[in-house]
């Protein structure tokens, strides 16, 4: 059964390893396999105190489960092989539950997974032998656990979000899980300052890192090198019956009844009332028409709430968790946080919709009033919101010098985004289960990670152009010119988003049918002669199709992380706060070349993306013209 499962899962992966996917894989292993280096090089550091070692493991393996659960729910739900695949088939579920098990092993994540808990050996091997004896069962039985509780995630995670609050609830905790784990700066830098490097940890810290699941394996491994072997007993026992239950729980998941669909339910009321909303519906025209529906829908459907609410729970947790340390800096950054975060989780509107796009297309001119409506729609939800908390949390902090930096960022950011929602839908939709065929949860939606990365980035450009002209009057102490950036922040917003918008709905009047055809079947459409051109990215070769994906993945490494995140550090005088910057750690003289080669190279890499596509643009628009034209050209 286990053999039977990888291989359809090894079919199913080789089928769908399109280019583009395949760059994703090789970013992301990539990424994975650095981070898990870096895993086996803490277990080979010495401390003074040899108790850091193990509490810093024990951080990092946390993190790295951590991981295993959030990553799931984020790019959408179950696996290549879903259970719902085997519903009717007369197998018994422990024997689907191991089966499925054993083919959720088959990937990249699970390679570089192994290879990080290896560090778990690494460690045992100063220890001596009877450490490292128990360290080779140990991570196995700690991948398997890992495994496990994804697995478990998934399905918890989904069957709460069938509804409106748990939908909200399962966001709130997903966005919380994704502070924790984007915070690991912050946990460097208070473990760096606070001198538990040399001291060691406070008792609390390695008692509360300790008793975390993650760590059991790695207090099993630390009692057997002293000899404790009782304590060594305990840790194995708890994490291999912890284990046992996560698979006896996967499998009554696996056997429970299923439901037909997420049903999204309009309000109760008389016949009368229902009648009078459908009279005041048939007055509205054309715009006005898709902002009411597109408000019924942000209220109503579970997936809708859960991207407004990780959005919100996502920005305020991040820009409220320094004030545990007492620093308010990042409170007037919320609300530009709520929006750029908005703008990812809403970048596949007509994704999430899937077939009901057919409704927009069977009407004459309507593309143009449908993006438009989606458009003010999203202004109406994280609009209000994002100017409250702008408002509330920067009058808080008590710093008076962000209020011209807030209100020119905000309105570039919320136009901007308006734009880029429908555009990213248009552009770039990923389709995934028409939501009448959400089987088990809203969770179960196209992976559209890759897009939300590369939008994150795009999204604070627009942001651009106010901040230069509010910089420049903090530079030459000008108050006029720094309270000019407002008006070009609201220019800025405003012109994105008529001509995002804009762009938007002529490509859904062009490729509106091709687009149809890819939510429904999952699939592009294969063009005729004579038909729709296929995108100018899946025009190009697949070496080439490889390289674009990488360089526009890979591109914001040097230009942000590297590049202009230490230049604004060097321009704010913290040189103390290093943390993974590269340019900071070396000297002086060093620092500055560094910084000016990152950016260098950032650039360098978007131009070569750039110029492949324009390249191909070009050509194609020449092949599709008239001969009199090419011969003009």
């Amino acid at each position: 059964m286990v053999s039977i499962l990888i291989q359809m899962k090894l079919a199913a992966l080789r089928r769908s390893m399109t280019s583009e996917r395949a760059a994703w894989e090789i970013t992301g292993g990539g990424i994975g396999l650095i981070l898990a280096a870096g895993t086996v090089l803490l277990s080979t550091m010495r401390f003074d105190d040899p108790s850091v070692v193990i509490d810093l493991l024990g951080l990092v393996f946390a993190l790295w489960t951590l991981g295993w659960v959030v990553g799931p729910v984020w790019v959408g739900g179950e696996s290549i092989l879903r259970a719902d695949h085997f519903a009717l088939l007369p197998i018994p579920r422990y024997r689907l539950a191991i089966g499925l098990l054993g083919a959720a092993f088959v990937g990249v994540t699970t390679a570089v997974t192994l290879l990080a808990f290896t560090s778990l050996v690494v460690y045992a091997a100063r220890l001596g032998v009877e450490s490292t004896l128990i360290a080779v069962p140990v991570v196995a039985l700690h991948l398997v656990f890992v495994v496990l509780l994804s697995r478990v995630g998934v399905s918890l995670f989904g069957a709460a979000m069938r509804s409106r609050l748990g939908s909200a609830l399962t966001a709130v905790m997903l966005a919380a899980m994704l502070v924790v784990a984007q915070s690991g700066w912050m946990v460097y830098v208070a473990i760096q300052t606070s001198g538990a490097l040399t001291r060691g940890f406070p008792p609390e810290f390695s008692m509360v890192v300790r008793a975390l699941p993650s760590s059991w394996g790695l207090v099993a491994v630390d009692a057997a090198g002293r000899a404790d072997w009782l304590q060594a007993a305990l840790a194995l026992a708890g994490l291999i019956l912890l284990t046992l239950f996560l698979l006896g729980v996967w499998s009554w998941r696996l056997g429970a009844p299923r439901t037909a669909q997420v049903t999204v339910r309009g309000p109760r009321g008389r016949a009368n009332e229902t009648r009078t909303r459908i009279r005041r519906a048939r007055r509205l025209r054309g715009t006005a028409t898709v902002v009411v529906k597109e408000l019924r829908a942000w209220w109503r459907d579970p997936l809708r709430t859960f991207n407004f609410s990780v959005a919100a729970a996502w920005a305020l947790i991040t820009c409220l968790l320094p004030v545990t340390f007492g620093a308010t800096t990042l409170l007037p950054w919320a609300a530009p946080a709520i929006i750029l975060m908005a703008t990812v989780t809403s970048a596949n509107l007509y994704g999430q919709d899937g077939s009901a796009l057919w409704l927009t297309l069977l009407m004459p001119r309507a593309e143009r009033y449908d993006v438009r409506g989606r458009q003010w729609a999203w202004l109406l939800v994280f609009g209000p919101i994002a100017l409250a908390t702008a408002f509330l949390l920067t009058a808080l902090s008590g710093l008076d010098w962000a209020w011209p930096w807030v209100l020119a960022v905000l309105p570039a950011l919320l136009g901007a985004g308006a734009g880029l929602v429908v555009w990213t839908s248009v552009m770039a939709p990923t389709p995934g289960p028409d939501p009448c065929l959400r089987r088990d949860s809203p969770l179960d939606h196209g992976d559209a990670s890759g897009v939300a990365i590369m939008l994150f980035w795009i999204g604070l450009l627009p942001a651009v152009p106010a901040i230069a002209v509010v910089a420049a009057g903090a530079l030459l102490d000008n108050d006029l010119l720094r309270w000019a950036g407002i008006p070009v922040g609201i220019a800025t917003g405003v012109f994105l988003a008529w001509w995002l918008g804009r762009i938007a709905y002529r490509r859904l009047q062009t490729r509106g049918p091709e687009m149809l055809y890819l939510l429904r079947a999952r699939k592009p459409s294969r063009a005729k002669t004579g038909q729709a051109q296929p995108s100018v990215v899946d025009a190009m070769s697949r070496k080439q199709r490889i390289i674009f994906t990488l360089c526009v993945s890979l591109g914001w490494l040097p230009l942000f992380p590297q590049g202009l995140a230490p230049l604004g550090i060097k321009l704010a005088g913290a040189h103390e706060t290093r943390v993974w910057f590269l340019a900071l750690y070396l000297p002086e003289a060093w620092q500055w070349p560094t910084i000016a080669f990152m950016i260098a190279l950032g650039l360098l890499t978007y131009g070569v993306a750039v110029r492949l596509y324009w390249a191909h643009n070009t050509h194609r628009r020449l092949a599709s013209a008239s001969p009199q034209d090419s011969a003009r050209a």
